[in-house]
């Protein structure tokens, strides 16, 4: 009987949701050492400077064909603009907000 792993399979390197994480970081504008430092603070990894580049690297073309990506002619939008203030009454009648 062969065992044959679930989460990580053989020879792989790295979890897919790892790559998701630090794509979704580089998006968010942290720079590569900001995402080693967020690594090995939250899960206690040492990663150097260039995985979260190679990573990337990796999905550049993915991203250039999202941004260069055909838009829709109309996207629905509702503005909504309220204004909100007290109302006061005086007893004397002479200072009269309503």
């Amino acid at each position: 009987m062969a065992f044959d792993p679930q989460v990580v399979k053989k020879r792989q390197r790295r979890l897919t949701s790892v790559d998701q994480s630090l794509l979704s970081l580089t998006a968010r504008g942290l720079t590569t050492g900001e995402i080693s430092v967020h690594l090995a603070e939250v899960y206690g990894a040492s990663v150097s400077r260039d995985t979260p580049s190679k990573i990337t690297d990796k999905v550049v073309t993915e991203i250039t064909e999202w941004f260069n990506r055909p838009l829709d002619l109309v996207y629905p939008v509702i503005f909504i603009n309220t204004l909100v203030g007290k109302v006061r009454n005086s007893q004397a009648g002479t200072n009269r907000w309503t």
